[in-house]
């Protein structure tokens, strides 16, 4: 009997152990996912966040930073990630986008002031009516002295002088229209340009020392011209839009990152980021020309498009020009580096019809 009772004791002695091992090893797994918990909460401050779905080019990376869109492998890597210098970058200009965001909508009062601010650094920054026709007039005398040597050709002025995008110190930008027949000649026929003005042998003291004009020469940019006239018609469209595009591009001077050959953004790209805000509006101020109410529009290939016109400063007209191979898109970039980077067989497209259409300028 007393054999029993011991083997009783001992079972029951030993299921205690078992249960209290258990319990013990239940505590220590709260007190760890307890843990993670407060470790993870302090990482979300930092845009850290744990993975829902492992993603397959990184199935063992269990955290994302969402400011630097970087996959983190663990908790340590996390720490580790938080102290660089490009995860405090980012972490700066998100907290002071942030607080941009949250900053209240402006009064009556400030509108009026910063109307009154943009209109005045407009007037004295931008060019004027004057300062359109003393370029048009230089132009003008340059095509009297080509005419005079080639009369088959003709000068046209176009960029931010045509636009009224162009401060007072802006270059005056000048395309040379010329027959077919020149084409081929065509390091000839600019190598004769430059003779044709040598009775502009006084251009530099003239215009540069006094005026600080300074004439950019190009032959047959029919793009460029084709867009300055699209913008051009733009200014004419909504009045508001010269002001804005100049007090962005004189903000962009103020910062210094208007300076392309010092990598910093083309001065045109202002005028296209105001043209795009503007068109974004939840009440749009201009109107967006491609979209899906265009059959078989697709903005993957939105590139395929092309301006070809404007009609009556009224209308856009555009041309849908599909390409007849995929060559040089990212999507077969990442096919022939998956297949060790064998060029795809190229398949040429027997339909080449081109579609066009004419888009109203109004909303």
């Amino acid at each position: 009997m007393s054999d029993v009772c011991v083997c009783v004791s001992a079972a029951v002695k030993a299921a205690s152990a078992q249960a209290g091992d258990e319990a013990r090893l239940a505590a220590e797994e709260a007190e760890q996912q307890l843990g993670l918990r407060q470790v993870e909460e302090r990482l979300h401050r930092d845009h850290i966040h744990r993975v829902a779905k492992p993603s397959p080019d990184y199935p063992n990376y269990q955290y994302l930073c969402k400011v630097c869109s970087v996959h983190i492998e663990n908790v340590h890597g996390a720490y580790k990630h938080i102290k660089e210098k490009r995860h405090k970058k980012n972490m700066t200009e998100k907290q002071e986008e942030t607080e941009l965001r949250a900053l209240p909508a402006p009064s009556a009062g400030q509108l009026r002031a910063v109307d009154a601010a943009v209109m005045e650094m407009a007037r004295q920054q931008g060019i004027s009516e004057r300062d359109f026709e003393e370029r048009a007039s230089v132009v003008a005398r340059m095509e009297e002295v080509i005419k005079t040597h080639l009369s088959a050709c003709s000068l046209r002025l176009y960029g931010s002088c045509l636009t009224r995008f162009a401060f007072k110190t802006s270059d005056i930008n000048v395309d040379v229209t010329y027959p077919s027949t020149v084409s081929l000649r065509l390091i000839l026929f600019m190598d004769l340009f430059i003779f044709c003005l040598s009775e502009y042998s006084e251009v530099e003291s003239d215009f540069h020392a006094k005026d600080g004009l300074i004439c950019k020469v190009s032959a047959g940019n029919d793009v460029a011209c084709l867009t300055t006239n699209h913008l051009a018609a733009l200014a004419k469209l909504e009045p508001r839009l010269v002001p804005l595009v100049l007090a962005f591009r004189y903000w962009a001077r103020l910062c210094h990152i208007d300076c392309q050959a010092e990598g910093g953004i083309p001065s045109y790209s202002f005028a296209l980021m105001v043209i795009f805000f503007l068109q974004q509006r939840s009440d749009p101020v201009l109107p967006v020309y491609l979209g899906s109410w265009i059959d078989g529009f697709d903005v993957k290939r939105v590139d395929e498009y092309h301006l070809t016109g404007i009609v009556l400063d009224m209308f856009v007209k555009w041309e849908h020009r599909p390409s007849t191979s995929t060559e040089g898109r990212g999507e077969n970039r990442n096919e022939s580096k998956a297949e060790g980077g064998s060029k795809p067989e190229q398949k040429k497209s027997d339909d080449t019809r081109h579609t066009e259409g004419l888009v109203s300028f109004h909303c």
